[in-house]
């Protein structure tokens, strides 16, 4: 199978949008202006932080509101010196978008966000847990949530053995991100048939 006919290849993942557990995305960029956007996305690896923070970016822009988005991980993280370098190219109508504030260093996190604060019109990052900033949502997975998320995926294609997709679900302890690289790993090896309902499996043609 080439990958890009993988019914989970990378392309076709990020067509699949964040979905909020309970609220919408309205709803959280009302509660964003009444906290004058410094805030928080918080939840655990493959919970969907930066879908969401990439969905809130182009709602944001939608509004007229300038956006500048930073990336840090733990291969790419932020010196001092990178922090001196961000600071000189912010400007006061923009909101920052800070992917991965747990990954800045405890000395340097203090002086960075009181940095960007002072500078920008605002600071939205995501993080693994709660404190660097007020939380915005916690962004949380379900087994349910896994299952959709493939439905959409597979479309027609074929119909997924549930207790299967659960049980990978379960393996990867709710990381959805690599949950679904291991179902793309499956397809890849033609081990398809392992998670496919025999009785309503077709192929497209």
């Amino acid at each position: 199978m080439k990958a890009r006919d993988n019914l989970f290849a990378v392309e076709r993942i990020e067509q699949i949008r964040y979905k909020p557990q309970g609220t919408t995305l309205d709803e959280l960029l009302t509660r964003l202006e009444a906290m004058k956007y410094s805030a928080a996305i918080i939840g655990s690896e493959g919970s969907g932080k930066t879908t969401l923070l990439e969905d809130l970016s182009t709602a944001l822009e939608e509004r007229g509101k300038q956006i500048k988005s930073v990336f840090i991980n733990d291969t790419n993280q932020m010196t001092w010196k990178d922090s001196r370098n961000l600071f000189m190219k912010i400007t006061a109508d923009q909101i920052v978008l800070l992917d991965g504030a747990d990954s800045v260093s405890r000395m340097t996190w203090p002086a960075l966000k009181r940095g960007i604060l002072t500078r920008a019109a605002g600071l939205i990052v995501t993080a693994h847990k709660p404190g660097l900033m007020p939380t915005l949502i916690e962004c949380t997975t379900t087994s349910d949530l896994f299952r959709q998320i493939v439905s959409e995926l597979a479309n027609s294609a074929c119909e997924l053995n549930p207790g299967q997709l659960d049980h990978i679900y379960h393996r990867h302890n709710g990381n959805i991100r690599t949950a679904l690289r291991e179902l793309y790993d499956i397809f890849a090896e033609d081990q398809a048939l392992d998670i496919i309902d025999q009785p309503s499996y077709h192929s497209q043609a």
